[in-house]
């Protein structure tokens, strides 16, 4: 007589396929987030460097446009003020017109200062109405500035010019405050302002313009 032998079997644990695949999304989508992170701080990092760089070739070529104001100041002392003199950046007058950085005014009746001997290539064409005055090139620390040097008269004659308020007409060519101690009279203050314009090209294309105004 045959037996038969029952056999019982469990059914089996299905693989949960599902959860495994959450999982590993949660797990690229965390790893995203934390590889934008390390890039914007990178960008950050390198943003920084490069402003604190900026600021610093801004600096050199602020100082060396002192320099050079210093070199315009030195041959304005003993120059021959009554004529222009081109060589030298000097103008005994200087139009009201006058855009000096170029970036002052959007006139098309402004003057400009042919900063780069290009026939004032740095504006575009139609947007002024004359390139006159050519700056004296000024060499700086290896830094090459160029100046220019305007007599604040509305003409060349020097007739009609901005002057202190102690100023007035005359031949007497001292400076300072009327005195009326002398024995010839006060003492006349004929002094005229310069105005003093120097543009410095450093690094990484900086420009710094900076605008002096002396007496003579």
């Amino acid at each position: 007589m045959d037996t038969m032998t029952a056999r019982t079997t469990s059914p089996c644990t299905p693989v949960r396929s599902a959860d495994r695949g959450s999982a590993l999304i949660f797990a690229l989508i965390a790893l995203v987030s934390m590889s934008l992170a390390a890039l914007a701080l990178v960008r950050s990092i390198d943003t920084g460097t490069v402003i604190l760089g900026n600021i610093g070739f801004k600096q050199d070529a602020t100082a060396t446009a002192e320099e050079a104001t210093r070199q315009a100041i030195a041959w304005l002392s003993t120059a021959d003020v009554s004529a222009d003199n081109s060589a030298q950046g000097y103008y005994a007058s200087a139009a009201t017109t006058l855009d000096a950085t170029g970036f002052q005014s959007s006139a098309t009746t402004r003057t400009l200062i042919d900063w780069d001997s290009d026939n004032c290539g740095y504006a575009d064409s139609g947007s002024y109405a004359g390139c006159g005055q050519r700056p004296k090139v000024a060499t700086v620390s290896d830094v090459t500035a160029h100046y220019v040097i305007l007599r604040l008269c509305s003409d060349t004659a020097g007739t009609q010019c901005s002057r202190p308020l102690d100023a007035a007409s005359s031949t007497d060519g001292s400076k300072g405050a009327l005195d009326y101690s002398s024995p010839g009279g006060p003492e006349v203050n004929n002094a005229v302002y310069y105005r003093i314009v120097v543009r410095v090209q450093g690094a990484r294309q900086a420009q710094s313009f900076v605008e002096t105004i002396v007496q003579r």
